[in-house]
């Protein structure tokens, strides 16, 4: 990632993202970053936390 975020800025964008109804277009506005940004925080999240419990998102056996 290009840009720095700090820990805290992550933590509010985790904190809204679990708040029902809350798009990623107004988290993005709401902590001042862009929507990539935001993104590709939450994707490295994501892949780092395996947060899909292993399972294949091609296939399925």
């Amino acid at each position: 990632m290009s840009e720095h975020v700090s820990d805290e800025i992550k933590e509010t964008i985790f904190k809204l993202i679990s708040t029902p109804g809350k798009e990623i277009q107004d988290i993005a506005k709401e902590v001042h970053l862009d929507y990539e940004v935001v993104m590709n925080i939450l994707s490295e999240e994501y892949l780092k936390n395996d947060l899909d419990h292993g399972r294949r998102l091609c296939c399925r056996y």
